[in-house]
């Protein structure tokens, strides 16, 4: 008997030890774990880190694949192959939407935590793809293609945000700046009726849903574009209105003039970390078990009474459950403002148009009140299995309470390459030959010059982006 006690025993050692080094390895973040990746894309060496991601086949893999995919893209675009950003951004919009949910990685996750499925892009990050594809249109000019992926982001985010409760819909319901970029496109293909629609859709989601939630107000060129179009379109009445409205007028285009819509995408996106909240389990009656987290003012009620008496034994046991959940670090950008000067001379404000941090923030807290149930119910599921096991051996109930602690992490993955915010501006120059100057802005007074050389046609529009990755 004595022999047989220290054999188990002598296993739970060599498990614990097993599950230990797991723990060790299992602390960080996706992040820390791409390190040398984020290193050499923060240095702005783009083929360095495109190596290093092609040499990592664990990322390569069914779960994490659409973030390959997405990081591709994003290196192909910073190296200007719009045709291979394209190609790598389609292949990814394809593996997410045709992504089915497997039935063994749904059970594996209600058993350790939401890493072993594959990823699931987060709402924001699912149209941000199409945002990028739409740019590598323009660049490629092709302006019919980059109005479809537009159209696609606000198409997306009605589809995802219809499949929610409505008591837990997104905030992030809907994209003004996919409106903005939308009325650009059609303004430079001449179409000033559908460019009018597009603005004023624009203006209604940022008056109604960024400012209050994003703390994103309309840029005064969009003010300036819809006034424009409406005077165009012969829109009398809403032209006054808009013009009383904004306070100004607009001012007429020459005929001898094009325009340079320029667009910066500053700093670096947020990163996933980890946080845990605790709940009670309280008992009550009529078979439901309800989690309690005074703190947080949360309150979670679960029916178990259609389970199996020694399931429902097992739940009666419960004290206590600690759930991991993902939440953002910000990476505040280095260039805080930026300004196109031009010729040496006249200067042009950049405004913020979009504010992905602030967006990933509230869209990632809106997730969590959507399936903090799931994940109450998924340590509930372990908690229970866990007293069922040391109802039938002290030991493997031992065990499992370590695999337990050990694998209750959440998932920190996220698509690390995108902006913090995107800004935008239009210029009207005569047409030839012009040298813009695009200075980025630092807390202090400092700044930095980069130099672009634009030759300008009559009535026809040319686009630059710029990205600049500095962040704190």
């Amino acid at each position: 008997m004595n022999k047989l006690l220290l054999h188990i025993t002598a296993k739970i050692r060599t498990a614990f030890l097993l599950v230990f080094l797991l723990f060790l390895s299992g602390c960080a973040t996706y992040y820390m774990q791409n390190e040398a990746f984020n290193a050499s894309f923060l240095r702005g060496d783009i083929s360095g880190a495109e190596k290093i991601l092609d040499q990592d086949k664990k990322n390569n893999r069914n779960k994490n694949r659409a973030l390959f995919l997405l990081n591709k893209g994003t290196l192909a675009w910073m190296q200007e192959d719009y045709t291979a950003a394209t190609n790598y951004f389609n292949e990814a919009d394809l593996y997410i939407e045709d992504q089915r949910k497997s039935v063994g990685s749904e059970a594996l996750a209600m058993l350790t935590n939401p890493m072993t499925k594959p990823y699931q892009p987060e709402d924001f990050e699912n149209v941000m793809l199409n945002f990028y594809k739409a740019l590598s249109y323009l660049e490629m000019g092709d302006s019919e293609k980059a109005l479809v992926e537009c159209r696609r982001v606000n198409e997306k985010l009605y589809a995802l945000n219809d499949k929610y409760p409505k008591k837990f819909q997104n905030r992030y319901s809907d994209d003004a700046f996919a409106h903005t970029l939308m009325g650009l496109i059609y303004d430079s293909t001449g179409d000033s009726n559908n460019a009018f629609i597009a603005y004023r859709n624009a203006l209604k989601i940022y008056e109604e849903n960024y400012l209050k939630n994003f703390n994103t107000s309309a840029p005064l060129q969009l003010k300036k574009d819809l006034l424009r179009t409406a005077f165009q379109t012969g829109l009398n009445q809403e032209y006054e209105n808009y013009k009383n409205e904004f306070g100004f007028d607009y001012q007429k285009k020459n005929n001898n003039e094009g325009d340079v819509i320029l667009i910066w995408l500053s700093g670096l996106g947020p990163v996933k970390a980890e946080w845990s909240i605790n709940f009670s389990a309280l008992n009550g009656r009529d078979g439901y078990l309800t989690m309690v987290n005074n703190e947080e003012n949360v309150t979670l009620p679960f029916f178990v009474g259609n389970m199996d008496r020694n399931t429902r034994s097992a739940f009666s046991d419960l004290d206590f459950v600690r759930v991991a959940f993902p939440k953002y670090q910000e990476r505040i950008p280095f260039y805080t403002s930026a300004d196109v000067r031009i010729n040496n001379s006249t200067t042009y404000h950049l405004e913020k148009a979009q504010d992905l941090n602030a967006i990933a923030f509230k869209t990632l807290k809106d997730r969590m009140v959507r399936e903090m149930a799931n994940s109450l119910l998924r340590l509930a599921t372990k908690k229970a299995l866990e007293s069922y096991a040391r109802s039938k051996d002290e030991n493997i109930g031992a065990l499992l309470s370590i695999f337990n602690a050990v694998t209750e992490k959440a998932d920190t993955r996220n698509w690390q390459t995108l902006p913090h915010s995107i800004h935008y501006t239009r210029i009207r120059l005569k047409e030839g030959k012009h040298q813009l100057i695009l200075q980025v802005n630092y807390p202090g007074g400092g700044s930095k010059d980069q130099e672009i050389e634009v030759n300008v046609k009559a009535g026809k529009t040319n686009y630059f982006t710029f990205h600049n990755m500095e962040s704190n």
